[in-house]
């Protein structure tokens, strides 16, 4: 299994020296390297790519929706025993039914701050992709787009695009 592996990997190292020989785009930063980092918390592929402040955004809305998904199980887990104490004791159906909406409400919670935090993860892997990618991208104050009467006729318009 070892030795499989290692071939592997000596191939992939061999296929990417063979790569990297024949092109000359030069990439600064890396999306997948950008793609990793989002994985290992949000907001450290923007790190990456140098989009500060998107940061707290990513790691504010991970750190929201884990704390959601803890607050809603600990409620949950008490709501749980609670309805199945009044099941056990022989509260009425009225009862019942109140705790069994009460645990069901604190799960429905606790699994959408569960979605909001996968949904947060693949929107900052997403978005440090694109960054990584066009982060070579010139913004430059060359590029202009003036519309403009002509000066033979008012009524006209003349276009004009600078690169």
């Amino acid at each position: 299994m070892h030795a499989v592996i290692l071939a592997l990997l000596i191939s992939a190292l061999s296929c990417k020296a063979a790569i990297s020989s024949d092109t000359t785009i030069a990439v600064k930063k890396s999306p997948s390297t950008a793609v990793l980092y989002s994985f290992l918390l949000p907001g450290l592929g923007q790190v990456y790519t140098e989009s500060y402040w998107k940061v707290p955004i990513f790691t504010g809305a991970a750190a929201a929706s884990a704390f959601f998904i803890i607050s809603n199980q600990s409620s949950f887990a008490s709501a749980s025993q609670e309805y199945d104490a009044a099941i056990a004791a022989g509260q009425t159906a009225t009862t019942t039914n109140t705790l069994l909406r009460k645990r069901e409400f604190y799960r429905n919670n606790r699994d959408v701050a569960g979605l909001a935090l996968l949904l947060t993860y693949a929107l900052a892997a997403v978005d440090a992709y694109v960054g990584a990618n066009l982060y070579d991208f010139n913004v430059s104050s060359d590029l202009t787009l003036q519309l403009a009467p002509t000066p033979t006729s008012p009524l006209a318009l003349q276009m004009q695009v600078r690169f």
